[in-house]
């Protein structure tokens, strides 16, 4: 609506929603500690939590959030004036499964997710909620691993299915990035091949994180692609600075807070983009964590406000 795009134009230092990556840890936390760290997500402009995912399978540790912290998450946003995005299941052998040379890898995993997002789909009790904002589904696309039409005739009809499923309440939305990795494929081709078929929302991750700020020259044709179309869409501005790999950790991903003066430049970007709402990737534990990096950007945010 009107009032969140004057937002974005308006004050560019405000996020409209965070992302909450949930880890076996938060079984553990006290229902006082969780109000503390709603009440600041809050604070900081938010209205919304996309839940990352509500189970992640396929690995070494699977595990479900019980149902009993994402209702109590639903009260405590509530209180705060915050709604939920849920993530669907994430089954976490999706990155290995797209490298696979066996071709018959990736149909049997999309039709093994499928099954189980539309399964989740149909049980779980959270679009009753007041504060129910619709689903995420937590399988990142980008355009080297998509590059070609066969895989892409594959992913559609997947999407097709799991957006029917998710019903009409709101777009199911995705997150998609620019790959570095050299492809003849690209965000605009593949995107349109999804988008003439299937209403999703596209969250786009601005991948500064990871690639610095010359990442938005690779997302540039897909934003123009979505406001062509007009398509809404999120910006996702990851408030991380990845760090190398510790050596004999294999390539384990290893990041700090981000500068407050990088996140400016971001949010400066996120002014004029277009998008419907900016989203933070992710306040905890990039601005809520114990770390003298996460403290800083905590203060420094507050103070430049």
């Amino acid at each position: 609506g009107v009032s969140v795009a004057t937002a974005c134009t308006t004050s560019p230092d405000r996020f409209q929603g965070t992302f909450l990556q949930p880890w076996k840890s938060y079984e553990s936390l006290s229902p006082e500690e969780w109000r503390r760290r709603l009440r600041a997500t809050r604070a900081l402009g938010c209205d919304e939590i996309v839940l990352q995912w509500s189970a992640t399978e396929g690995g070494a540790h699977p595990w479900a959030l019980p149902e009993a912290l994402i209702a109590m998450l639903f009260d405590e946003a509530g209180r705060e004036g915050m709604g939920i995005r849920v993530g669907l299941p994430y089954d976490e052998r999706w990155w290995t499964v797209l490298a696979s040379r066996d071709p018959g890898a990736l149909p049997a995993f999309l039709a093994a997710t499928q099954a189980r997002c539309l399964q989740y789909l149909a049980a779980a009790p959270w679009p009753r909620q007041q504060g129910f904002r619709g689903w995420y589904l937590p399988y990142e696309l980008d355009q080297y691993n998509w590059a070609t039409t066969e895989r892409r005739a594959l992913l559609v009809p997947w999407l097709q299915a799991i957006a029917a499923g998710a019903g009409s309440h709101a777009p199911l939305a995705v997150s998609t990035f620019f790959s570095k990795l050299q492809t003849p494929g690209t965000l605009t081709a593949l995107w349109t091949d999804i988008l003439d078929k299937v209403a999703l929302r596209p969250m786009l991750q601005d991948g500064v994180g990871v690639a610095g700020m010359g990442n938005y020259a690779g997302l540039e044709p897909l934003r123009a692609l979505l406001r062509q179309r007009g398509v809404p869409f999120d910006l996702i501005i990851e408030l991380f600075e990845q760090l190398p790999p510790e050596p004999g950790t294999g390539d384990a991903f290893r990041a700090r807070a981000a500068t407050a003066s990088r996140v400016r430049a971001q949010m400066d970007v996120a002014r004029t983009y277009g998008a419907e709402r900016v989203i933070a990737f992710a306040i905890d534990p990039w601005m809520l964590g114990d770390t003298p990096e996460a403290r800083q950007l905590w203060q420094e945010w507050q103070q430049g406000r």
